[in-house]
């Protein structure tokens, strides 16, 4: 990414001391669990193309039915683990369709492939209640080979069969570093939760998962400022959340954001109306929606990622 001026003055010395009373960092992006919802609501989300008027994502808006088709919604299921008193665990996460038979996420949704027992996609559907879309399990999972969490935060699923119909977003390309200019607009979009957290505060409030799409316009932020904003450790930790600027992409900081269990769901920019360009996957941040703090996105035109995704979506 391009850069511009880091921060500096009034607005550092304002997240400094924001910081100096803070006593927990919240994970802004990761995988979370769907704890159910009333049935009023999910008939809410089915009622109208645009649902209801409350927002999710974090401060954002209701989709309107198939305007993106290939978004992706992840059930995954994992194995018990020693103290699940042997029931499996399910999980959610966004994914993105690159081709009709490969589903672009986070590796962090999948990288425990030794548990991982099954993984449902569901392509082409806008409210999850709904029989829309076509359904898919997968075959084969492919991680990025360096992946450490949050570096190389990428994964290919190989679906088990070809999505028909439906259209492929398109993968920035190494030429398109433009497309994450400082300042531009993009667009996040999925069915995490709508409950904002602030950054390194604990919060009470539960999650909220809408069973309609939400999506948010957020702006790009400079490497700079994001390395930055975000080496600022939380006061109770000795570590910070690390930023690559080769490997990412920071979006948002001014209350719009992706939550928990929108990991895995693309960044993307509309050129030309109607046509869009994956440039990020979300992958993490601290809170969901804070002022000042952007979420961090896996950088998809990275030769090194973007090598990966489309070997591993040729296989």
């Amino acid at each position: 990414m391009s850069e511009d001026k880091a921060i500096s003055g009034p607005l550092y010395a304002t997240l400094v001391g924001a910081l100096v009373a803070a006593i927990m960092v919240v994970a802004a992006s990761f995988v979370f669990v769907r704890s159910g919802k009333a049935a009023s609501q999910a008939a809410a989300d089915m009622q109208s193309p645009y649902a209801s008027a409350s927002p999710k994502i974090t401060d954002g808006k209701a989709v309107p039915n198939g305007k993106y088709p290939f978004m992706s919604f992840l059930t995954l299921t994992f194995a018990d683990g020693p103290d699940s008193n042997n029931k499996p665990e399910i999980f959610e996460c966004g994914g993105s369709l690159i081709d009709a038979d490969s589903v672009l996420t986070a590796a962090h949704c999948v990288v425990d492939k030794t548990r991982l027992l099954k993984v449902k996609v569901e392509v082409g559907r806008t409210v999850l209640s709904s029989n829309q879309g076509q359904v898919r399990s997968v075959k084969r999972v492919f991680i990025h080979p360096d992946y450490n969490f949050p570096n190389y935060d990428a994964a290919v699923l190989d679906l088990s069969r070809s999505v028909s119909g439906i259209a492929p977003i398109k993968l920035a390309s190494s030429k398109q570093n433009y497309l994450e200019k400082p300042g531009r607009k993009a667009t996040v979009a999925g069915w995490g939760s709508a409950t904002a957290r602030r950054a390194c505060l604990p919060t009470f409030a539960s999650p909220v998962f809408p069973y309609r799409m939400r999506e948010a316009r957020v702006l790009i932020v400079s490497d700079s400022r994001a390395e930055q904003v975000l080496k600022i450790s939380c006061p109770f930790r000795d570590d910070s959340t690390p930023y690559t600027p080769r490997l990412m992409v920071a979006a948002g900081g001014t209350g719009k954001d992706a939550c928990q269990g929108d990991s895995g769901g693309p960044l993307f920019v509309t050129r030309p109306p109607g046509k869009y360009t994956q440039i990020g996957i979300t992958s993490l941040g601290l809170g969901c929606g804070p002022k000042w703090f952007p979420g961090v996105y896996t950088e998809v035109n990275n030769p090194s990622i973007r090598s990966f995704i489309k070997s591993a979506a040729s296989q």
